[in-house]
């Protein structure tokens, strides 16, 4: 398949492409390469592609040999895509919706994530992918700022304390608006999670706990937490035996000092 006029294709398309479900087609091939790369793919992966669009990244999944799901709500274009990749048995594309999808099979992930629910997906393969060692992602240039936030920062939040728990994230490189068709009115960012080895649960329980300080964010730590922790006394203690004031604030604390909050007897669901 002839990489130039795939891609060329692909632009045309770009009179397709639905608002509503933010479809924007990457039609800079040497980007859509590089992004897949960075997966270092290998023939026992388990590969899951998330919003296959008009297959920009497919196209160099289809080059490798590790067995790989290609999914989108997009049925017009999974049609195009089975037809593109008709010979390649190891590409298996089937419509989903990636709010909804089973994450745990793959150990790799990758996708070109629609800016107004990259934080929905980002938080689900978080929690559920959890055999997956490495995700890469590009999403539009805010949406990796806010999701890369250190402490102290407007953009901190409980999804940026998980993803700093669970993985070892980085802006790999960014992406111009003009790599797409149509063009979208922001840059974009392509980002690397690499899996870390923190226990599962563990950073979920640091999560639910940041949720609950994070509830007002303007009110302190002891406001927030008093609605798991009844006793104010023993709240009390927790927090001077982690070191924090009880008049801090939720976007102070460390993801660690979360984590060191799951030894505490705090109810969360």
């Amino acid at each position: 398949m002839d990489r130039s006029k795939y891609f060329a294709r692909i632009a045309e398309y770009k009179l397709l492409a639905k608002k509503e479900v933010g479809q924007n087609f990457l039609i800079d091939s040497d980007v859509a390469s590089r992004i897949v790369s960075l997966l270092d793919i290998q023939p026992t992966d388990k590969v899951l592609e998330i919003g296959c669009g008009a297959g920009s990244l497919s196209y160099f999944l289809a080059e490798q040999t590790a067995e790989t799901d290609l999914i989108d709500i997009d049925e017009g274009l999974l049609a195009k895509l089975r037809e593109d990749f008709i010979d390649c048995s190891h590409l298996h594309i089937q419509q989903g919706n990636a709010m909804k999808f089973d994450y745990e099979p793959y150990t790799k992930i990758v996708g070109n994530l629609p800016y107004y629910i990259t934080s929905g997906i980002i938080e689900r393969v978080l929690m559920w992918g959890k055999n997956c060692s490495k995700f890469v992602f590009m999403v539009q240039k805010e949406a990796a700022d806010r999701l890369l936030a250190k402490p102290n920062t407007k953009d901190y939040s409980p999804l940026s304390i998980l993803l700093r728990l669970l993985t070892v994230p980085k802006v790999e490189f960014k992406v111009p608006r003009t790599c797409f068709a149509p063009a979208p009115h922001i840059d974009s960012a392509v980002i690397i999670l690499n899996r870390n080895k923190l226990d599962q649960e563990k950073a979920l329980k640091a999560y639910k706990i940041a949720s609950i300080c994070f509830q007002k964010r303007r009110k302190t730590l002891t406001n927030n937490l008093e609605s798991v922790v009844k006793d104010k006394t023993k709240l009390q203690q927790i927090l001077t035996k982690n070191g924090l004031s009880p008049t801090a604030r939720a976007e102070q604390l460390s993801p660690e000092q979360y984590l060191s909050l799951t030894e505490e007897e705090i109810l969360v669901e």
